[in-house]
């Protein structure tokens, strides 16, 4: 179970790192860092939650997928957007400093989260 742990949170880590200085060139936006960072964290504490509930709750994993995913947009909709607004004007460029983090993040958890539940279905593959 750590070596899930640690291969995910690597990867995570390593993906988002990349796509953060490649944005980094192309644009010059604010909280950038914490943007990557907040995804960052709710990525990886989905993926805890379902490493950790995986064998006693498997029937719920999804639930706790879609709950990051709310999480993520409650934290946009309370903290990020806020943030936003209070020039009066939200660029294109504040727009994918937050989404672009979003959608490598989800991506990465997702494709984790399906590795992770393949795995355990290994039993039931009929020949």
């Amino acid at each position: 179970m750590k070596n899930k742990l640690a291969v995910f949170h690597f990867v995570l880590a390593a993906i988002l790192t990349s796509v953060f200085f490649l944005q980094k060139s192309i644009t010059q936006t604010d909280h950038l860092l914490e943007l990557y960072l907040i995804n960052a964290f709710a990525a990886i504490l989905v993926y805890n939650l379902a490493v950790f509930f995986r064998k006693t709750q498997k029937d719920h994993l999804g639930y706790f997928f879609l709950a990051g995913t709310a999480l993520k947009f409650f934290v946009f909709f309370v903290y990020v957007l806020p943030i936003f607004k209070e020039d009066g004007n939200q660029t294109k460029e504040e727009f994918f400093s937050f989404f672009v983090p979003y959608v490598v993040a989800l991506i990465v958890e997702t494709i984790s989260l399906v590795l992770l539940l393949n795995q355990g279905d290994t039993n039931n593959v009929k020949n």
